[in-house]
């Protein structure tokens, strides 16, 4: 192989590695920003007002969606 080939052959790598570490990075973003969704629902709901307890049904409804 000649000097160029091998620098070819190289430079290709090099591009498949960026690409790779590229996507990596994106899909670390879209894990972390599902996270902060989770997070915020979570919080959501811990806050959210619970239905009060019912004049001794056993079944409740809300109107909360």
């Amino acid at each position: 192989m000649d000097t160029s080939s091998i620098a070819g052959s190289a430079l290709f790598m090099k591009l498949g590695q960026t690409q790779q570490a590229l996507s990596t990075s994106m899909i670390k973003q879209s894990a972390e920003q599902q996270n902060k969704m989770a997070n915020l629902l979570a919080q959501n709901a811990r806050q959210a007002p619970q239905p009060a307890a019912g004049n001794g049904s056993s079944f409740n409804f809300s109107t909360y969606a």
